[in-house]
């Protein structure tokens, strides 16, 4: 059953990943409008977010929970916050398509450390925020991992993995992108 639900899943994934695709430009990362990506998207990652949490998860201080997806409500977060990490998620696929491993990494890392920051998230709501992202770059790349997977890739020549040929230009810009994410302590983008 599991299976099954995760091939639809990711069949639908697919769907909207190639509809993405035409919708922006692959590499895009600034987005000149605040609401893109749009509510309804936002909304239908966010829904297979939640349908892909595990059905355990054990965080970086070592206590593992058992997630009840009874209630929703524990685990979504408001749509314009889901933007923003969708947005940031973006950024990190880009540099997963374009090789450059380490600037994923540190996108990602970033990001959870400013929303844990924040302090008004449960840990549920945290959970969620990285099944958000990986779900993200589902869409985005088809293919895509986050954190301590991310770290094992090699970075970027050897990457079997890298199946979009960016240019110097485009690797350029996703790196100052995320560089300036990165840099100093910024809460919102």
């Amino acid at each position: 059953m599991k299976k099954s639900l995760y091939f639809k899943a990711g069949k639908i994934v697919m769907g909207l990943g190639l509809l993405l695709a035409f919708a922006m430009p692959v590499a895009a990362q600034d987005t000149k409008a605040k609401k893109k990506p749009n509510d309804r998207t936002v909304r239908v990652i966010m829904s297979w977010a939640f349908a892909a949490l595990p059905e355990k998860f054990k965080f970086a201080d070592g206590q593992e929970i058992k997630i009840d997806r009874g209630d929703p409500k524990k685990f979504y977060i408001p749509v314009d916050d889901a933007r923003r990490v969708i947005r940031v998620a973006m950024r990190s696929s880009n540099a997963d398509l374009c090789g450059l491993t380490k600037l994923q990494v540190g996108n990602f890392r970033k990001m959870m450390s400013d929303e844990k920051a924040l302090g008004k998230w449960s840990r549920n709501q945290i959970i969620f925020i990285k099944q958000l992202h990986i779900a993200t770059g589902l869409v985005v790349t088809g293919g895509f991992v986050a954190g301590k997977d991310a770290e094992t890739k090699s970075d970027g020549a050897d990457d079997r993995r890298n199946k979009y040929n960016c240019s110097d230009k485009e690797r350029s810009r996703i790196r100052d992108s995320i560089e300036t994410y990165i840099g100093p302590s910024v809460k919102t983008q």
